[in-house]
């Protein structure tokens, strides 16, 4: 089995765990010499951080660099840019498959190659995460030529543990529709986002949505159920000798609902550092901003810049107790490097996750609906803050509250992670059910 796992975002630390999540996935569904390759929005300085793994480019947005397309899209204010990319893909897939012997312009480039594995590949996915909405109109309208290009080739994708929706009524969301009717699977990650994308097939059609299912994050695959149980077993022996150590992730944000954005973040960063005093002066902790998105200058997110924002509302006095940890990860590092916490304030989803995989308890810090559905399966919907609505003294009230029930928290984290890892393990199984066949026809699902 080729298989191609699309539109990925190596350089943000929750999509890279995400891959080496679905990379676990897709080799225990179709065998240990199942060849994966990313197709990522920057496969070149992937490359570089994740050596292990093959990158090759994301078509589109490699053609959307060059300076014709840039070109079109300023004279025709965007309104032929996408049309233009998907007959620049289309065309070069024509030459590379049935004019193999026409040396055109462009044959050695980075599309070329990329669009020669999508013609080898046996199946096509589309990296799971939170980018199928409204709310993201650009991240929907970049990736259609993508699948569109997939529906050409008759490997249309599949799309990997997903928050989709809600969805807009215009002409790129029609698009979808059609995209998502045709795909043969479809997971999601909880039952609004299966609702959501019920209804936008339904409103283009009639057409069949048994393709979706319900599964839980696949980074929950990760979840480590040894070191769960020595950290059960450890949590029970008392170690007055060794302060609790804290893991704070913060990220930038902007968007505040009512509030104005300096407003916003100004609460923002006042209740995350009321919190790290209070358990610095009160429980005698360490704690470290650390994060999922740090440490690769190519990025256009560096939480640790964020976190200096939060360190100038800390008090003098408690300032040599906190450490801002800049360092780049990959996802087997981060998670050896959340071992050593006991407790872990996060506003990143896929550092909660990346924290419970480890059985470290989480404060969540939601600035999207996929954070609140998380806990509210963990039963620790009460833990919930959202970031739109933070105040620096009832944040420092549920901190505290926090800390002196981690008997219960810990508890209720640890069963509700090994039910996740459970739902998200289910995938293999949903897999081998729907493409049987295709381990053993190579080429069947392109036929």
């Amino acid at each position: 089995m080729k298989i191609i796992v699309e539109t990925t975002v190596f350089l943000n630390g929750g999509d890279a765990a995400i891959q080496v999540a679905t990379k676990n996935i897709l080799t225990a569904a179709f065998g240990d010499d199942t060849e994966v390759v990313f197709a990522d929005m920057d496969a070149q300085v992937a490359e570089w951080h994740y050596p292990e793994n093959t990158f090759i480019c994301f078509p589109s947005a490699q053609i959307r660099k060059s300076r014709s397309v840039r070109l079109v899209n300023r004279l025709t204010k965007g309104r032929l840019e996408f049309a233009l990319i998907y007959s620049v893909l289309i065309t070069t897939i024509f030459l590379e498959r049935y004019l193999k012997w026409l040396k055109y312009p462009g044959r050695g480039g980075a599309v070329a190659r990329a669009l020669r594995e999508y013609i080898a590949a046996d199946l096509i996915v589309s990296t799971g995460g939170t980018y199928l909405s409204k709310k993201h109109p650009g991240s929907v309208a970049v990736r259609l030529p993508e699948y569109e290009r997939d529906i050409y080739l008759g490997k249309p994708p599949i799309f990997f543990t997903q928050s989709m929706g809600p969805f807009g009524d215009d002409r790129v969301f029609r698009r979808l529709a059609g995209v998502l009717r045709k795909s043969p699977l479809i997971l999601v990650r909880d039952g609004q986002s299966m609702a959501f994308a019920k209804g936008l097939i339904g409103e283009t059609g009639s057409g069949d949505t048994g393709n979706i299912e319900e599964v839980a994050d696949s980074v929950f695959v990760l979840t480590d159920q040894d070191k769960i149980e020595r950290r059960r077993a450890a949590s029970r022996v008392a170690r007055p000798e060794r302060r609790p150590r804290i893991a704070v992730s913060v990220r930038r944000w902007t968007d505040f609902g009512v509030r104005d954005s300096e407003v916003g973040r100004a609460k923002y960063h006042q209740s995350v550092a009321r919190a790290a005093a209070w358990l610095v002066e009160e429980v005698g902790a360490e704690v470290t901003f650390i994060s999922t998105c740090q440490g690769i200058p190519e990025y256009h997110f560096n939480d640790s810049n964020t976190a200096r924002d939060v360190w100038m509302y800390l008090p003098d006095h408690v300032r040599n107790s906190v450490v801002i940890d800049s360092q780049f990860r990959d996802t087997e590092t981060l998670l050896r490097k959340i071992d050593e916490f006991d407790g872990a304030i996060c506003t990143r989803m896929h550092m909660c996750i990346l924290s419970l995989c480890r059985g470290v308890p989480v404060l969540p810090i939601c600035y999207e609906r996929k954070t609140a559905d998380l806990f509210r399966s963990l039963d620790l919907e009460e833990y919930v803050t959202f970031i739109d609505k933070i105040e620096p003294d009832s944040f420092r009230n549920l901190v505290e509250r926090w800390w002196q029930n981690q008997e219960s928290i810990t508890e209720r984290s640890w069963r509700g992670t090994l039910a996740l890892r459970d739902s998200a393990l289910s995938t293999v199984g949903i897999l081998k059910n729907r493409f049987a066949q295709a381990e053993s026809q190579s080429g069947a699902v392109s036929s």
